[in-house]
């Protein structure tokens, strides 16, 4: 296992508002981001976990996305229940919460 259980990546990336792909952070990326970081504290998880905000997860048109490392699952998150979910779902039990779950983006050789 390496330093954390799990390193949950938080889309925050900002477009244009006319841009046909839309950005997280006009989904309200951070308000979600800031109830996740409440229902991680109220569940108190036991393992190390780490959450980072993060530019683009290529999957914009699903945001606001959250990634979960090491496992690679990607989540469209809107509301607090989708959050508690994956919290308590994923992140204590190991368990994916599917209906939550987007297709992860294509492997990519460019960064952009």
């Amino acid at each position: 296992m390496g330093r954390y259980r799990y390193h949950v990546f938080a889309c925050t990336n900002k477009r244009d508002p006319e841009h046909p792909r839309g950005s997280c952070q006009l989904r309200n990326a951070e308000e979600i981001l800031s109830l996740f970081r409440e229902e991680l504290k109220q569940a108190n998880i036991p393992q190390p976990f780490r959450i980072n905000k993060s530019g683009c997860l290529d999957a914009c048109e699903e945001g606001p996305v959250f990634a979960v490392y090491p496992d690679g699952v990607y989540y469209r998150l809107k509301t607090r229940e989708d959050v508690r979910q994956v919290v308590r779902q994923h992140l204590l039990n190991g368990v994916v919460v599917s209906d939550l779950q987007i297709p992860s983006p294509p492997e990519s050789d460019n960064n952009g």
